[in-house]
């Protein structure tokens, strides 16, 4: 998906407008909830959600959701990671 699409499809589905997340080299974090859903769009790195039901690594050009209260985590490898995420 391009982040044209990306974004209508944020507005489509009631997403508040994408906002630029970066997140360091090896990054992993510890198991947390937020209050929001999330729509997530990666433009670059590999950006790794896992959550209890286990780990899915997502590649530029993937999108991922989460459902607010969803115990998880974020990680990334050597390169990082950069997303675009849209929250509701």
């Amino acid at each position: 998906m391009n982040e044209a699409q990306f974004r209508r499809q944020l507005q489509d589905q009631g997403y508040g407008e994408a906002q630029s997340v970066e997140f360091e080299p090896n990054l992993v974090n510890d198991m947390h909830t937020h209050d929001f859903s999330a729509f997530v769009l990666v433009v670059s790195g590999e950006f790794t959600l896992a959550t209890e039901d286990g780990a899915v690594t997502h590649q530029p050009g993937e999108t991922c959701k989460l459902a607010a209260g969803t115990l998880h985590s974020e990680q990334t490898s050597e390169n990082g990671a950069t997303i675009l995420i849209g929250k509701k």
